[in-house]
């Protein structure tokens, strides 16, 4: 085998790798290309060299790198970037990639989440249409280049319905698959803080304050009877979903890296600049994120199904967190 066939040989077995194991990677290279399957399989096999057009059309169609193939000594690492630009339509494309990497995990047997969490993952969130319109609001509000909600009182109409309707798939697609979440006491301290700067600034009144910590109550009851149940349960349902493992780590707050594990395939998602992701499947910055999350377990306290005096002292701690707010008012 020639260098070249071996560069050419480990990029489309990169490739390989996303694809789910019900589709044919020489169907999808045949569409790709718009070339015969036969033509995909002289590709597969080495027998006919890939183009740079080709090699281009590859990347962007499944967001892959030759750098770690083309420098593989080098301390190199490329990531996806997909960037919310500040016009209005930002958080809805947010929300849409957000979506679509549920649903691609989704089309593996085998698969795992794990989320290393700053603060507590937006999948929870939108179970509480209040909560989560209000938490859309505040977002939009904070990060967009558009003055469309700047100085306006808050008003649950200013935020389009679709939002909310996509929030709700999210959780319907991130129920079903099995979680580890590593938290911090810190999970509730931005929405707090949001609620409070709201009604100190004039966007909410007392009872619209009062109305949202009453959701983060019932949010927090709710997550500590997944805890004991070890199960992603659906909020007034009976609905049950995959595993769900709470792991506490007291000492170091997290950094919302997300993980996907699809059977041996990984993906690596990196939040930047609080909405900007950045996305990885290289395979050895995917293993020493692996590492880094699994060492964060070693030295976190699992409070689901177990340590059930840990799990209740976390969670009272942080109701009393929301009482605090609500007294402030």
């Amino acid at each position: 085998m020639t260098p070249q066939d071996s560069i050419q040989s480990s990029f489309l077995d990169q490739v390989r790798r996303r694809l789910p194991a019900n589709l044919s990677f020489a169907d999808e290279l045949a569409e790709i290309l718009d070339i015969s399957r036969d033509s995909a399989y002289r590709r597969m096999r080495g027998e006919t060299v890939l183009s740079l057009d080709e090699v281009k059309k590859i990347c962007v169609h499944y967001s892959v790198s030759l750098d770690s193939l083309l420098s593989p000594a080098a301390q190199i690492v490329s990531f996806q970037l997909r960037a919310m630009d500040g016009g209005e339509s930002a958080f809805e494309i947010f929300l849409k990639s957000v979506l679509g990497n549920l649903e691609m995990i989704t089309g593996f047997p085998e698969k795992q989440l794990i989320y290393h969490a700053k603060d507590l993952p937006i999948f929870h969130f939108f179970q509480y249409p209040h909560l989560a319109t209000f938490k859309i609001y505040f977002w939009i509000k904070t990060f967009s280049h558009s003055a469309k909600l700047t100085g306006e009182k808050y008003n649950h109409e200013q935020v389009p319905r679709d939002l909310i309707a996509i929030g709700e798939r999210i959780w319907t697609k991130y129920a079903p698959i099995n979680s580890i979440e590593i938290i911090s006491h810190e999970i509730l301290t931005i929405t707090l803080r949001q609620i409070q700067f709201a009604y100190d600034c004039g966007l909410i009144d007392k009872a619209e304050a009062q109305h949202l910590c009453n959701d983060c109550v019932a949010l927090l009851t709710h997550l500590k009877q997944q805890a004991e149940l070890g199960r992603k349960k659906t909020f007034g349902t009976q609905d049950m979903g995959g595993k769900l493992e709470l792991y506490l780590n007291e000492v170091l707050i997290g950094d919302n890296t997300v993980l996907f594990k699809m059977g041996d395939k990984l993906v690596t998602f990196i939040t930047h600049n609080n909405f900007n992701i950045l996305a990885n499947s290289q395979e050895s910055f995917c293993k020493l994120t692996e590492s880094h999350l699994n060492n964060m377990m070693n030295k976190s306290t699992l409070i689901s199904t177990s340590a059930t005096k840990e799990r209740s002292r976390f969670f009272n701690d942080l109701l009393s967190e929301v009482n605090r707010v609500k007294d402030k008012l």
